[in-house]
């Protein structure tokens, strides 16, 4: 499936079929976190792989007793490090450590969708009680919990806001009303832009040859 497929398919899924992952599945996941993007590349994440069935039915309890979240095969813990992006960044560190971590686990669902697995964003959990059932140092933020495995279940599609509904233009408030004109409009503004940059290098060419 194409990019935008994986996106408007994939869902949250809360029951897992007692189905080991592959383990080269399990790799393209993690890949796919490692290379998401980060403020000034930082890379201030770890990944912490949860396979023991006592310690999925303890992080489970740590997740305000959703229970669901132990039938998993496997459970990614995404933590992230606020104090090495602090170092660079200052006080707004921390805010880019936040969007690290959530860059993160988007990549990590749309891989685990592509691989025909299933997964969850998990962000309700016991954070002091986490940490200590991992050894997590209290400087590091657990960002996410994201069960892994083979769906158990159908979800239907949920409803979205339309693209009218969320998008202004140029200023806060300023609503688009007929979006398909605009696009069309944005469609021709953008092809004569696109000619006028040919026409551009095709003249800096010319002059270069004489």
């Amino acid at each position: 499936m194409d990019a935008l497929e994986c996106i408007a398919t994939r869902r949250s899924i809360r029951k897992f079929l007692d189905i080991p992952v592959e383990f080269e599945k399990l790799g393209n996941v993690l890949d796919a976190g490692r290379f998401a993007p980060s403020a000034g590349n930082l890379q201030d994440w770890k990944f912490i792989l949860i396979t023991d069935p006592k310690a999925r039915q303890d992080v489970a309890k740590a997740c305000v007793e959703q229970f669901w979240i132990g039938s998993a095969p496997i459970i990614i813990i995404v933590c992230t490090d606020p104090d090495k992006t602090k170092r660079f960044y200052g006080r707004s560190g921390e805010k880019y450590s936040i969007q690290n971590g959530a860059a993160v686990v988007q990549n990590m669902l749309l891989a685990a969708h592509a691989e025909g697995l299933a997964s969850c964003w998990v962000g309700a959990f016991e954070d002091e009680a986490l940490k200590r059932l991992l050894n997590i140092p209290d400087s590091i933020i657990i960002q996410a919990v994201v069960p892994l495995g083979y769906p158990d279940e159908r979800v239907p599609v949920p409803l979205r806001f339309t693209l009218e509904n969320i998008t202004y233009i140029d200023s806060w408030g300023n609503r688009i009303k007929d979006l398909a004109a605009y696009m069309e409009w944005y469609g021709e503004h953008v092809q004569k832009a696109i000619q006028k940059g040919k026409e551009m290098v095709k003249e800096f060419v010319r002059k270069l040859q004489q």
